[in-house]
């Protein structure tokens, strides 16, 4: 309407022809910018995605569906079954209390794998099934531990088919103004990189649910369930507590099972072929350290990384503090070493804090205790089926 109004306003008054040229080309221009961004919208809509089966393969077209699993018990007895799933730049894993018929989302992913978790649940979870269910009915909370597009970009869509999506306190003041527009397109970009690193065939969309041409290009979700440091996950899923993260950015949790000893690290770091590493970027090193050194008091058994997999952290590294030494390694070490690496390193953080403008005191960082399982506690059996 406001378009028919202005070209109106055009032909009433009286204005060089050059003008009517300019408007004109204007408002061509911007038909086509409106006619791409609903293309790229729409184009994982016709994504056809088929199961392959076990186990996860993190690279690849992106429309073969493939997963693993960790199959453990919770505190009263029941089977937990864990279903990492490969999405568009990370990997996704869905919880699943059988008994139950209940679903918890470790992160909604990139905007596209909305797609992908719907496939996954209402065909492959429910093949064989007299009755089959919507997602929307099995999917009963998301969790988003950070702002960034792999981890919150679908939120929006999750809350559109009535799923409720918990994410931290602080989370939703991300993006804001234009300097937070232009965040939002630098990281979709980096995002686009490492899809072709990872293989993606087909470029899949950044901006499924944004707010407009104007932005903001991925939503934060607007519903009431926050988290902070030591916080249990509303709606039932009260056996994991969020662990407040600071350091990748102001704000991330991670998701900590006691009873069975599973760790999901959200973006805390990484695993490579060369070991494990702290992500890029790190917005706040002096709190990433500190968080590395809390984490240590943490015990693990099993780590579940969005990038990177599922680690048996007693097969891989021997110890849960051995992992951390590791990475503390590469953070001060490797990284001054490898000037490339430092360059890239140095360069997308400063992208990064410059464009967010985040700000962290050391008074807020968290000092609570750790959501540790009781002393003589023994962990139920955890059996990970990923060969």
């Amino acid at each position: 309407m406001t378009g028919m109004f202005f070209i109106f306003c055009l032909l009433c008054i009286d204005v060089p022809l050059s003008f009517y040229s300019f408007s004109i080309f204007l408002i061509l221009i911007f038909v086509f910018v409106f006619f791409c961004s609903l293309v790229g919208m729409q184009r994982c809509r016709v994504f056809f995605f088929t199961y392959i089966g076990s186990p996860a393969r993190f690279r690849g077209s992106g429309n073969e569906i493939s997963a693993s699993f960790v199959l453990t018990r919770t505190v009263d007895g029941g089977p937990m079954k864990i279903h990492c799933i490969p999405g568009y730049i990370s990997a996704l894993y869905l919880v699943e209390y059988p008994e139950q018929g209940k679903l918890l989302l470790l992160d909604s992913g990139f905007p596209s794998d909305l797609e992908r978790v719907r496939f996954y649940v209402e065909e492959v979870m429910a093949a064989g099934k007299f009755k089959k269910q919507r997602i929307s009915e099995r999917l009963r909370l998301v969790v988003s531990t950070h702002s960034h597009i792999d981890h919150a970009g679908a939120s929006k869509g999750y809350e559109r088919c009535g799923i409720p999506v918990a994410c931290p306190s602080g989370m939703e003041k991300c993006y804001r103004g234009v300097k937070g527009r232009i965040a939002q397109i630098y990281e979709a970009h980096l995002s686009q990189l490492v899809a072709a690193r990872l293989g993606r065939k087909v470029r899949e969309g950044s901006f499924l649910f944004s707010k407009g041409l104007l932005g903001p290009y991925w939503q934060m979700p607007v519903g009431a369930l926050r988290l902070d440091d030591g916080t249990p996950l509303p709606l039932g899923f009260h056996d994991w507590v969020a662990i407040k993260c600071p350091g990748h950015t102001s704000h991330m949790v991670c998701l900590y099972h006691s009873y069975s000893r599973i760790f999901y690290v959200s973006d805390m770091f990484v695993a490579i072929k060369k070991g494990f590493f702290p992500p890029l970027p790190v917005d706040f090193d002096w709190a990433y350290t500190r968080t590395l050194h809390r984490l240590r008091g943490l015990p693990t058994r099993c780590a579940l990384l969005p990038h990177g997999g599922i680690i048996d952290v007693g097969d891989r590294c021997g110890s849960w503090n051995a992992l951390i030494d590791e990475i503390v390694l590469h953070y001060e070490l490797e990284a001054k070493r490898n000037s490339r690496f430092e360059r890239a390193r140095c360069l997308i953080a400063a992208g990064s804090h410059l464009l967010q403008g985040e700000h962290l005191l050391p008074d807020v960082f968290p000092r609570g205790p750790l959501p540790v399982p009781p002393e003589g506690h023994e962990p139920p059996h955890l059996h990970i089926m990923d060969s």
